[in-house]
Parts: structure tokens; sequence; C-alpha cells
């Protein structure tokens, strides 16, 4: 590892110093001239079309979906979802011969690749350039990539957003709500499932296709002077295989490619601290925190791979920043079309460890895992800044503040020796049972589970079993979301061991010795960091039981072995 951020840093300052001469980088709002081809106006987006003042609605994004499907026979369109203001949440399906179900992706032995933009519709860029990737893959210089891809593509997750117009910085002068129609950030909802928008979009595409990877569109801000970042899950309970090829295979192509091909400069995703000259670099400064509530950070208890990314500024022109999001997905897509078998038989080993670990060690109460993590550091690195803050300016003649500052326009300065405090690390576990035991009455939960893709029995007959059980002293406040205000809940007690207790016919039972035993573990845990109980998913049922008196008990029961 240190030898892979030597390496970056040295390339770094290689490349600016000595190459930039030879290869134009694009600063700022600049992008190429004719950068996204010329194309028959049935095939122009919304965006192409206004000169990329305006983003495309839901609507008008169905419309273009309904003109592939018209001119090409490699498309199949899945309905995952109705929002709640009643409309369709609709991912497309490129593949070359076409596959209508997932039965037929698998037996294509192909890599199934998801990806998703405008889950925060202010952040429209994603959105505008998955729009274009589709029409290159189809009808233009991009559909070989269908030789070993199928892809699936939402370029709009947060319909109902996107269509709730409001005023802010930058380009286009109209773009839609952060939120959902019930008030809810989707991206917030990946544990939890109180949305239609997750929870179709687990049961429509992650539990069918299974894709091996998941690309999740935003935007960024902040001083430093990269186009586009880029982050992997980093939730510390989650087999380290998928996030280790991620980390130390793909990601360190990313920079070259992109620089080559885009003129861009792209890095892994973070933030700088308050202070100049800066000295640390962290993915947390920039709310990319270790906990699972993200989209992409949950997908990563999947054993399957994801990548966020962020595009640099946001008062840049939406342009650019879709340019950005262009650049950054079609290099992330050539690597997976030469190495997408290779990467299936990572995501597949992992999956198989699971079950190892489990059937090897949880019986004897040896297997431990994390509910809880931080980032810690990599080492020194180089790294893009600049001094000044990005505070937008008015464009002249306007009262609208969405100018690159004049010090972003160009070059950064090469910042040495920063502390990337970028490696997820467990700061606390607990004892990973060989599964868990929940009451009949609380079948709330279990169909949360099976969302999640847990396969859950139910007892047709007593047993016995011995595990333990989690005394709990009080419900607690725990940490804030900063970015929506939300406040988490956590349990305060202790875990005592239990004598065989006999369980009834019709409980629920979780057996962690599947490819989903981490994502259960997370959730059921009533400690974990933002499981379900520090989402407040138990908080009722909980309060049923007394929670405010002494000597409540944990309700799901963590059994180490079931009696003969």
């Amino acid at each position: 590892m240190k030898k892979r951020i030597f390496l970056l840093s040295a390339f770094l300052v290689f490349t600016l110093f000595t190459t930039a001469a030879a290869q134009k980088i694009y600063w700022g709002d600049a992008v190429p001239d004719g950068w996204n081809g010329t194309w028959p106006e049935k095939f122009r987006t919304v965006a192409e079309k206004t000169n990329f003042v305006k983003t495309a609605s839901s609507g008008e994004v169905q419309e273009f979906l309904n003109v592939l499907r018209w001119n090409s026979e490699n498309v199949h369109i899945i309905n995952m979802f109705i929002s709640g203001l009643r409309k369709a949440g609709s991912a497309i399906v490129l593949a070359d011969p076409r596959v209508t179900n997932p039965a037929q992706a698998r037996a294509s032995g192909k890599a199934v690749v998801y990806l998703q933009g405008n889950i925060h519709p202010g952040e429209a860029e994603a959105k505008e350039a998955l729009l274009m990737l589709m029409r290159d893959i189809l009808f233009g210089n991009k559909k070989y990539w269908l030789d070993n891809l199928i892809i699936i593509v939402c370029p709009v997750f947060n319909v109902d957003g996107t269509d709730t117009l409001g005023f802010v910085h930058g380009t286009p002068h109209l773009i839609g709500n952060r939120r959902n129609m019930q008030d809810l950030d989707l991206n917030r909802d990946a544990v939890k499932l109180e949305t239609p928008e997750v929870n179709g979009l687990y049961r429509s595409i992650f539990n069918t296709w299974d894709p091996v990877l998941f690309y999740d569109g935003h935007t960024m801000g902040g001083q430093h002077g990269y186009a586009i970042g880029y982050a992997m899950s980093t939730v510390p309970a989650a087999q380290s295989g998928p996030r280790d090829y991620l980390q130390h295979k793909m990601f360190p192509t990313l920079p070259e490619a992109v620089r080559k091909n885009f003129g861009l400069e792209v890095f892994d995703y973070g933030a700088i601290d308050r202070q100049w000259p800066p000295t640390v670099w962290s993915p947390e400064m920039a709310l990319w925190t270790t906990e699972a509530k993200f989209l992409a950070n949950y997908y990563g208890l999947r054993n399957r791979m994801s990548i966020l990314a962020e595009t640099g500024y946001a008062g840049n022109s939406l342009e650019r920043k879709t340019y950005c999001q262009y650049a950054l997905i079609t290099e992330i897509l050539e690597y997976t079309y030469r190495h997408g078998k290779e990467m299936m038989e990572i995501c597949k080993k992992a999956d198989e460890e699971v079950v190892t670990k489990v059937l090897a060690k949880a019986e004897s109460g040896e297997l431990k895992n994390f509910i809880a993590g931080k980032y810690e550091s990599l080492g020194k690195i180089d790294i893009l800044a600049y001094q000044k803050s990005n505070a937008a300016e008015f464009i002249p003649g306007t009262s609208v503040r969405a100018m690159v500052p004049a010090h972003m326009r160009e070059a950064p300065e090469v910042i040495r020796g920063v502390d990337n405090l970028s490696k997820a690390v467990g700061t606390e576990e607990a004892t990973m049972p060989r599964g868990y035991l929940i009451p009949a009455d609380m079948e709330f939960v279990v169909e949360k589970l099976r969302t999640h893709n847990i396969k859950v029995d139910i007892l047709e007959k007593p047993v016995k079993a011995e595990g333990q059980e989690f005394a709990i002293d009080r419900l607690a406040m725990g940490s804030i979301d900063t970015v929506n205000q939300v406040q988490m809940l956590k349990l305060e007690g202790r875990f005592i061991p239990s004598a065989s207790r006999e369980f009834p016919a019709g409980t629920f039972l979780v057996d962690l010795a599947q490819p989903g035993g981490n994502t259960a573990f997370y959730c059921l845990e009533p400690q974990a960091a933002d499981g379900f109980v520090g989402w407040g998913v138990l908080t009722d049922y909980l309060r049923s039981l007394g929670i405010d008196k002494p000597g409540v008990i944990y309700p799901i029961y963590k059994y180490f072995k079931i009696q003969e």
C-alpha cells in the first residue's frame, strides 16, 4: 500500500510538471469542442438541445428511453417501482443479444453492471452523462462493450425529486429537489428500507440481476483540484476482497486513463482540512463515512463492488460536470469490459468466504465482525488543491451565482506530503453468531431482511438453542447525520450467556451461513453503528416491551448452536 501511495504521488508530480505541456488538461468549466459528437435530433438529449442550460425531467427521460427501444433491438425496460407521486422508476437493460430476465443474463456468463443517476436530482450530471452513454453503446463506438457486459442504467432514480423544481447556484437554473415525496433522502435508506425507490431497486435489480458493479453519480464541492472523485464501499463489516480489488487494481488505472483520453485530473474521493497548506485528505471530511447508510457503501456488505463518484465543484456548468461523469464512467466500463470475469470471481469468492467462516467459527463463538469503523492513515500523498475558497461569482449582467471563480479556471497547486486518512478500519466488534432467532410477531423485520436478500426460514417445530441475550440498559441517542439532521439511536447494555432456550414453531430463523451473512449481522446486531436499531426500525417494538424500564431483553436472540 505504501508503495502505491508513493507511486501515485510521484506520478502526479511527474505528470503535472513534465507532460502538461504535451497534453491539454481542462480546468474550470473547460471541455473539448464537440466532445459529445454529432447526432440526429431524435438522439439528442434535452441538455444538448438547450446548450446545457436545462436538464431533463423524468418524463423527458422516459421519452428518450422510448426512442432508444424503438431504434434498437438490444434494449429491455424494467419498471423498478412506482414512486409516491405515481411515477415509474425505470431502468434500461442494454445487451447484445437482448436479454429480458436475470436467468438469461446468468446464462450469458457476462458481467452485469448497474449505473445510476439522480438519486439527488440537484446533482443532474450523471443522469445526462448516462443518457449520452446509452446512445453511444447502442448506436456509436461503444457497442463492443456488450460483447462482455450487460449494462443496466437507471438515469433517474429519484423521479419525484427530479420534477420538484427549484433555484440553485449554477446551471441548469431550475433543478430538482434532493428528497423524494416522503421528504426522505434516498441515499440514507440503504439499511432501513423506508422508500419505494430503494425497495424497488433491491427487489428488481440487486436481488435478481445481481450486478457485479454498482455506480452511483453525485456532485461534490470543496477546494481540491480534481474534476471528479471516486470511492468504494468502506464498511469494515464487509468482506475485503471486492473493496481491495477496486482500491488496488481498478482505481490506480483511472487517473492515467481519464487524463490520457479526456484531459481531466481525477483521484480518490475526499476533502482537505481547513488550513493552508492542507495537512489532511480524508473521505470523511467529504461526508463519506464508514457507515452502511449510503447505497454504494451498503452494497459492499453484499460482497459486490460499488463506486460512488462526485464531480469536483458544484458551481461548474452542467456541461462540464456532465463531461466529467461521462469520462469516468467510460473508463470504468472500459476496465470492466476487459476484467469483468475476474471481478465476478472476486465477488464469488467473497460469497464463499462468508459461508466458510460462519461454518468454521460461529458455533464456538470465535467469529468476530465489526459494527463500527473509522478512517486511518494510508501514508503521505501529494494532492491538487486551491488556496482560495470556491465561492461562486455572479454571472455578469445577471443575479445568478453560477460562475466558476477565476482562480479555479487555472491549474491548482500541488500540495506535497498530505496525510491520506482513507484506510477504513473497524473500531468496535461483536461476536458473529451462527444465526438469529426472531419472534413470530416481528414479521416487519423479516420482510426487510428478505428485501436485503437474506434467506429467512420459519421453524416448523419447537427447537432448543444455545446462545446469548442482550440485556438492555437504555435506548440512547447516537450520532447525527449532519446533512439531513437525522438523529441515530443506540442501545446501551451487555450480552449475557443464555442457558438453553426453547423457541416455538413459527419463530423466524436466520442462519448466517449464507452469502448475505454480513448484511444480516450488520442489520440485526443491537449495537451496530447504523443497523435496524440505529435507524429506529425496532423502536416502536422495543417500547411495546417496556424499554424505559430495566431488565428488558433484546427480542432477537443470538444463537450459536441449535440442539438436535
